[in-house]
């Protein structure tokens, strides 16, 4: 990608501060609002739930006066010591209606049911004896009693005769005002939010709209229902409200909670009018700074554009490009500057290609000179031998091995400048077996006199089958084993090919277990000529495996190396395409 000039780096720069800049202005201007009506909103909340609260306790107060005066009633006692059910049941009517209140229950002190008055039909005797049982049994004296759709909040006291010391206790009374609709529109206009009444996961009462109250529910329905306080906020039929929950009665197998929701419609589309005016100003801000921008950027980079067509002529070669020295004083001062670093880079690009040329080839020349001089006094010494065998107590085939070992070696040193020097297209890619390869290589290791007894060891996982050059893959191996049997130095430590297939490529890994490589040549392992702690290497292995390996698409590095040992790491494609290897499959090794 062409870097972007310098106009437009500068334009994108400001328009980007501008931008940050009133962004950062804007939406702190929109957290503080927002944060303001979410204050609101929480106190809102609170206020509700502190107003559904204090009328809670104001009618519990009245109903629990209401059930302690009846209990004191004389004509109430003494009904209750007629024992009598149909008696009590009769004689209870007025004191129910003088009560005014939905439910009144009377029971003797062992819990069985005298009366029983409400408003609807269809609230049962047996529901009403275990209700009261059950609040017997906990001692209640404030409770509430759910069945059958129907919510009840009671208040119990026992009915007393005598003096405090000599009291006799006829039995209960029970009042209690049902929780409905009316109920829950008279706390909602309290606290100036909608209400819920909820058991478990049913909906008692509400003031909710159909299709809120079924969000509602299946709401509660994954155990909302269990969040107390709040405020939290919640989305009912697309629409957001703030909700805050005050739990009634929590000692029941079914709790009764109250939900008091704030409707959030008006402050939702406050906040999106204040996101786009935002938005608008926002981007009305970013769009005049440009424009103003690009007016003056104008006059300021103008004279930089023909410095940049003398850097793009430059960079393409063209050194005759010149820049007339127009413009203030430092652009005057800038185009004669690029003139002269221009003749200069001449004389010098010449001038370094030449010495890198000339130091290329006496590496070269050294690195060979130097080896085969090395190998060439072996053949040479090795002749005389041959020649004076009868002067000296050698065994003849001990001299031969040992000039064939020189020529060989000779034979290597020029292999591997020739595997340099060849273009990938020399690849010979037919179908093999990545196993097969890597043991006929190490047969080859082991073939060496120095290796006969090292140990090398090739472990496989997969299917082996690949296209590759199977004779230069070997190369690979072998060089990669030499290298490993050299480091461990006849410790007799085994040296490890492990090779895994991966889907699309194989994974080849070569462990050995010598002193590791040294930090000085860890950047430049895999360059010709280079080479640590060996008396007769070349330097030209590993950088002969990383070319065969980039040839074949894959690539070759050190996973790790330390005093313990090293492993190098080949990922080989499973394929290798090579178009042009049909074309020069003939051109010899």
């Amino acid at each position: 990608m062409k870097r972007l000039r310098l106009r437009t780096q500068l334009l994108i720069a400001t328009l980007l501060l501008i931008g940050a800049l009133t962004s950062a202005c804007l939406l702190i201007v929109r957290y503080t609002v927002r944060s303001e009506v979410d204050r609101q909103v929480v106190n809102g909340m609170k206020a509700s739930v502190r107003a559904f609260e204090s009328v809670e306790r104001q009618r519990e107060s009245q109903l629990s006066k209401s059930a302690a005066m009846l209990a004191e009633l004389p004509p109430l006692k003494s009904l209750m010591t007629t024992e009598h059910e149909p008696t009590i049941q009769d004689g209870s009517l007025r004191f129910w209606k003088l009560a005014g209140s939905d439910l009144l229950v009377l029971a003797t002190d062992d819990g069985r049911l005298m009366a029983l008055h409400v408003n609807n039909e269809g609230w049962s005797r047996e529901l009403a004896i275990a209700h009261l049982k059950e609040s017997l049994n906990h001692q209640d004296t404030v409770t509430w009693w759910y069945g059958d759709g129907r919510l009840y909040s009671v208040f119990i006291r026992p009915i007393t005769a005598g003096s405090d010391r000599h009291s006799i206790r006829l039995g209960y009374i029970a009042l209690g005002y049902q929780v409905d609709s009316g109920v829950a529109e008279q706390l909602a206009r309290v606290a100036g939010s909608h209400i819920a009444l909820t058991s478990k996961n049913e909906v008692i009462a509400s003031t909710l709209q159909p299709s809120v109250l079924n969000d509602l529910k299946n709401v509660l329905a994954v155990g909302s229902n269990d969040r107390d306080g709040g405020p939290f906020e919640l989305r009912l039929a697309g629409s957001p409200y703030e909700v805050a929950s005050v739990l009634l009665q929590g000692d029941l197998p079914a709790p009764v909670r109250c939900f008091v929701l704030m409707p959030l419609a008006r402050t939702t589309a406050f906040m999106d009018r204040l996101n786009r005016t935002i938005a608008y100003v926002g981007f009305a801000a970013v769009l005049v700074a440009g424009l103003v921008f690009i007016f003056i950027s104008r006059a300021v980079t103008r004279p930089l554009d023909n410095l940049v067509a003398g850097v793009r002529a430059l960079a393409a070669g063209d050194y005759s490009y010149s820049i007339p020295p127009r413009g203030s004083t430092e652009i005057a001062e800038l185009a004669v500057s690029f003139a002269n670093m221009r003749t200069h880079l001449k004389q010098m690009q010449l001038q370094r290609i030449e010495a890198e040329r000339v130091a290329a080839l006496g590496r070269t020349a050294s690195s060979i000179s130097h080896d085969l001089r090395h190998y060439l006094a072996a053949v040479v010494a090795n002749a005389e031998f041959l020649y004076e065998m009868d002067a000296y107590d050698k065994d003849r085939r001990e001299v031969y091995e040992e000039i064939q070992t020189a020529s060989d070696q000779m034979l290597d040193l020029i292999d591997s400048l020739r595997e340099l020097a060849r273009e990938q297209g020399n690849l010979n890619v037919v179908e093999s077996n990545l196993e097969q390869v890597a043991r006929r290589a190490v047969e080859t290791v082991n073939a060496r006199p120095d290796f006969r007894k090292q140990e090398i060891t090739v472990r496989s996982a997969g299917d082996m089958i690949g296209t590759f050059d199977p004779r230069k893959i070997e190369r690979v191996f072998f060089n990669l084993a030499l290298n490993a049997c050299e480091a461990t130095n006849g410790s007799g430590i085994p040296v490890k090919i492990d090779i895994v297939s991966q889907g699309s490529y194989f994974e080849i890994r070569v462990i050995d277990h010598g002193p590791g490589i040294p930090d000085t040549i860890t950047d430049s392992l895999f360059d010709p000529f280079v080479s640590s702690g060996k008396p007769n290497g070349t330097g030209l292995g590993l950088a002969i495996v990383s070319k065969i390996v980039h040839d074949h698409g894959g690539e070759v590095s050190v996973e790790r190396t330390s005093s313990s040992g090293t492993v190098f790491l080949v990922h080989l494609p499973r394929a290798t395409t090579a178009p042009e290897v049909a074309a020069l499959s003939t051109v010899p090794a």
